[in-house]
């Protein structure tokens, strides 16, 4: 397992986060990531799967601020600075086992749907209220293979509670690794 150059990648996910993101991946050959920020949880699935991942998000100039010690001051101000990070950052993946969609969640849902999509893994890690995570859950759910996994990012009491709330509501058994919540789908 190798998570290495998700680590040299700016972002929230812990360690242990990257590292299950990474174990399941290797058993997965197709996965959909839906919000991808700047790569690095693309990156730990990228660099372990012998499949592809499809990622959706729409990499909008407003999503989050520049907060890390490397960045330039005046990063959030160029044109679409975050789109121009993850390609960065996925340089060498794009193309080969990245594929990026630049849409939101509900419009990646149906172009996946159109173009008849099963994924092994989904993971969803984008708009955090109720019913954003919510409406992510139901659009994405119907495209899992059978004994797929669905998991999503930000199961934390402190700065996410909506996150918990709707998966509390939609998902009836699950676990935890840090604040990655997971579960098997069973059709």
């Amino acid at each position: 397992m190798n998570i290495e150059r998700a680590l040299l990648t700016d972002g929230w996910m812990s360690e242990r986060e990257l590292t299950y993101l990474a174990s399941i991946s290797g058993k997965s050959l197709f996965i959909a990531e839906i919000g991808s920020w700047r790569g690095r949880s693309a990156r730990a699935m990228a660099d372990n799967t012998k499949g592809v991942i499809h990622c959706f998000d729409t990499w909008a100039d407003n999503a989050y601020g520049a907060v890390f010690p490397n960045d330039a001051p005046d990063l959030c101000q160029h044109t679409d600075w975050l789109w121009k990070e993850f390609n960065k950052n996925h340089e060498d993946t794009i193309g080969e086992n990245v594929f990026p969609h630049r849409m939101n969640s509900l419009e990646g849902a149906s172009y996946a749907q159109v173009h008849g999509f099963k994924f092994d893994v989904i993971f969803i890690d984008a708009g955090h209220n109720y019913e954003d995570v919510v409406s992510d859950i139901r659009a994405w759910r119907p495209l899992l293979k059978e004994h797929g996994i669905l998991c999503g990012h930000d199961y934390n009491p402190i700065h996410h509670t909506e996150v918990i709330r709707a998966v509390h509501d939609l998902i009836p058994e699950f676990r935890i690794f840090d604040t990655i919540w997971t579960t098997e789908i069973r059709h």
